[in-house]
């Protein structure tokens, strides 16, 4: 993804990712400890990696993240190598395994199944660790390295060590710690997360196109939703709202429905999105529901998560021990956490113009 028409690199803008209208606070930090002794920090709200954990495919090769926010002042060393200019741009580090956490190291040659929207779709072992980093530069600076500035003069391009160390510079917020998996069984090319091989196979839910009473009823659902208000009071202040046109519904937006059955238990997800960026109003709400009692004409909603996510989920699944759900979208992980319910995502920071 790739924007023109700013002039000078200080205009980049760094989109970041939307923050529910719930705020979920992170789990305290553990009290520190001595090196490689402490517990792996997993994913942020502390999920254990063996249950969960991300997978990357690039360029050939596929990655289960150990820790998708790594410690990269204490766990690096050298300097970044370039993997692929491509887009993603992709550098790698070399880490210093003896700073790691224990936990971490101890999880090299581990067998890991890994899934797709249909389910297990290959296998493997956890092989070398390391640190990625992946990022999308603003257009300008990618024509900067083949060797033409802003304003279209001649300069000298960048070679493959002056791109690594600046993609890796820009790429805060899209660097991970991974185990690079060998001795692959398998088509990894659609794998989305990984779990060790001796946990039951998970089996995702099948996914449905909400029919047309059980969206009403959500589209109900949703304007009882704290958010809903907060985004309704904007829209009427907005100047564009149209009379008797709900913000929802504003240039002919639709919210999107979605319904998760499987293993005795149905799941509602709504996506309403209408307006622009960097217009007079935008709207954003995504809600997820259980249906508990009765039929789903008549069952109660019980909501479980509100937020305002970029969040497109293609599956969901039970991966906990307790049973919550869990729902799969591109790189990305909505999930229970100690604090609840949290959108966690290994995403790739773009830099763009954004209006």
């Amino acid at each position: 993804m790739s924007a023109v028409g700013c002039s000078k690199r200080e205009a980049l803008v760094k989109i970041p990712s939307v923050e529910p209208s719930a705020v979920v606070l992170p789990a305290p930090a553990p009290a520190p400890s001595a090196p490689g002794t402490e517990k792996a920090p997993g994913m942020p709200g502390d999920i254990d990696p063996s249950l969960f954990a991300h997978v990357l495919v690039e360029h050939g090769k596929t990655y289960v993240v150990l820790d998708a926010s790594p410690d990269v002042d204490r766990w690096a060393q050298g300097a970044p190598t370039l993997v692929s200019d491509e887009s993603p741009v992709v550098t790698r580090r070399e880490i210093v395994p003896t700073t790691l956490p224990a936990s971490l190291v101890r999880r090299i040659g581990t067998p890991v199944r890994l899934y797709g929207p249909p389910g297990a779709v290959c296998e493997g072992k956890l092989g070398p660790i390391s640190l990625i980093s992946r990022v999308e530069p603003e257009y300008n600076v990618r024509q900067q390295w083949k060797g033409e500035d802003y304003d279209g003069t001649p300069i000298p391009p960048a070679n493959a060590e002056q791109i690594a160390e600046e993609a890796w510079s820009m790429a805060e917020g899209g660097r991970s710690l991974v185990a690079e998996l060998g001795d692959v069984q398998g088509d990894c090319k659609d794998a989305m997360f990984a779990r060790d091989r001796d946990f039951p196979l998970a089996r995702p839910f099948t996914v449905k196109d909400a029919p047309t009473a059980l969206a009403t009823r959500a589209a109900a659902e949703m304007r009882n939703l704290a958010g809903y208000a907060e985004i309704d009071e904007a829209y009427q202040g907005s100047g564009i709202q149209t009379p008797d046109v709900p913000w929802e519904q504003h240039n002919g937006a639709t919210p999107t429905v979605k319904v998760f059955s499987g293993e005795g238990a149905t799941y509602v997800w709504l996506d309403a999105d209408a307006g622009e960026v960097c217009s007079e109003f935008r709207g954003k709400l995504t809600a997820l529901w259980k249906l508990e009692g009765g039929s789903t004409k008549d069952a109660r909603f019980v909501k479980l998560y509100e937020g305002a996510d970029d969040f497109l989920p293609s599956t969901l699944v039970h991966l906990d021990r307790d049973g919550s759900p869990s729902l799969l979208g591109y790189q990305s992980v909505l999930r229970k956490g100690p604090s609840g319910f949290a959108v966690r995502s290994v995403s790739v920071p773009y830099f763009l113009c954004p209006c």
